[in-house]
């Protein structure tokens, strides 16, 4: 643990946490849950359980486990969640609540308002990770209503000194607080998740004949595979032999999951891998010669980007929050517009015809991590977030 950490003043005595599943703590608030039980030690994570508390235990954390109904948006469905969590506050008398994503922080945040205990409500973090599926067009029309309502709430709570907000990038600061963000003492830019640099070492590129770019992640609309997958068919018809491989499994609870026929028809195609769920992701990584992350929008900042460039893989990302506030354009990898196949076909093939750019970049994108975006540096930055809030007056 970094000594930034060990020497730190005294935080609170019991801290609790709101995620929405333990997978997704697991798989990018890991070490973040270690360094906050070996500094504090009373760390109880509330988390919907799909097997896997087990783990979380294994860190130190007590865990509770919490339907947050993931998928569902019905008003009554929510309030009945946040009187939950309410009596869930009562009864654990936390001293600070941090909610992590979207849907933790809106229903943590209606409970906090009404929380009091001993004459006091506990401090709130909110820790955005992006907008997910509520942040984006559905063909309904109602998601983007309860993203709406849920940053008119987070500006809301903002005004008080009892609240500090963390967010990934700053273009989600700035949603949240307008564009005079910087001066709000309680708005922290993370590196993201942050990644381990040292069990995502640098790799050298496969000597192989053909190319390979990596995707990795969950299965869903939103992240933008169908535009990879149309722009590796473009490429292919240039004459560019290049495998693309597709790590990764749908999320059942996303309404913007991919369906399974649809994976597999994409896995017939000549030249497409789909290896399916992915248990070592940088080895996953070391057998690519890029990644690509053609995200339509709505994510903090990709877990599998920094991993990617852990390893020292150029990095081909699309133009939006997140992904353009960690890459360069044309110094840590290659920046397109969204939902445009040709443009991300033309980066594919650059880099598909000229490895030597390809290692420059990927040796470039393994610099700007080291530089702000490692599990440690996340957690300093949390911690400090955490010592902020504490010593501001209400």
């Amino acid at each position: 643990m970094p000594a930034a950490l060990r020497h730190t003043p005294a935080l609170p005595p019991k801290i609790m946490i709101l995620i929405t599943e333990d997978w997704f703590l697991l798989s990018h608030f890991k070490a973040l849950v270690a360094a906050l039980v070996q500094r504090v030690g009373n760390v109880t994570v509330v988390t919907t359980a799909s097997g896997r508390l087990a783990e979380i235990e294994a860190l130190g954390a007590r865990t509770i486990a919490f339907d947050f109904e993931r998928a569902s948006f019905d008003p009554v469905r929510q309030a009945g969640i946040v009187r939950r969590l309410l009596r869930l506050m009562h009864a654990e008398r936390p001293d600070l609540v941090h909610s992590i994503a979207l849907k933790p922080i809106a229903l943590g945040g209606l409970a906090i308002a009404a929380a009091r205990f001993d004459k006091r409500r506990p401090k709130f973090v909110m820790h955005l990770t992006g907008v997910g599926f509520a942040g984006t067009t559905s063909s309904k029309g109602r998601t983007p209503l309860v993203y709406a309502m849920t940053l008119r709430l987070m500006a809301r709570l903002l005004r008080s000194s009892d609240t500090a907000l963390l967010v990934e990038n700053p273009d989600d600061a700035i949603r949240v607080a307008g564009a005079g963000w910087q001066q709000r003492g309680q708005i922290t830019v993370l590196g993201g998740a942050g990644v381990d640099a040292g069990a995502f070492a640098h790799r050298p590129l496969p000597d192989v004949a053909t190319p390979a770019a990596g995707y990795l992640g969950r299965m869903v609309w939103t992240k933008g595979v169908d535009i990879l997958i149309e722009a590796h068919r473009l490429v292919r018809g240039q004459d560019v032999d290049l495998t693309v491989r597709l790590g990764g499994t749908p999320d059942p609870a996303n309404p913007r999951a991919i369906p399974q026929a649809d994976l597999d028809a994409w896995g017939r195609l000549p030249g497409v891998e789909l290896p399916g769920r992915i248990t070592d992701a940088a080895a996953f990584w070391a057998g690519t010669h890029m990644a690509v992350v053609p995200s339509r929008g709505g994510e903090g900042m990709p877990r599998a980007l920094l991993e990617a460039a852990s390893t020292g893989r150029a990095l081909i990302v699309t133009d939006v929050p997140g992904c353009r506030h960690f890459v360069r354009n044309e110094r840590d990898g290659l920046i397109v517009p969204p939902d445009d196949a040709a443009a991300l076909a033309a980066a594919l093939h650059r880099l598909a015809t000229d490895l030597p750019l390809a290692r420059r970049l990927g040796d470039s994108a393994r610099a700007r991590l080291l530089d702000g975006f490692t599990e440690a540096h996340v957690a300093e930055a949390v911690i400090a977030a955490y010592r902020h809030l504490l010593t501001t007056q209400s």
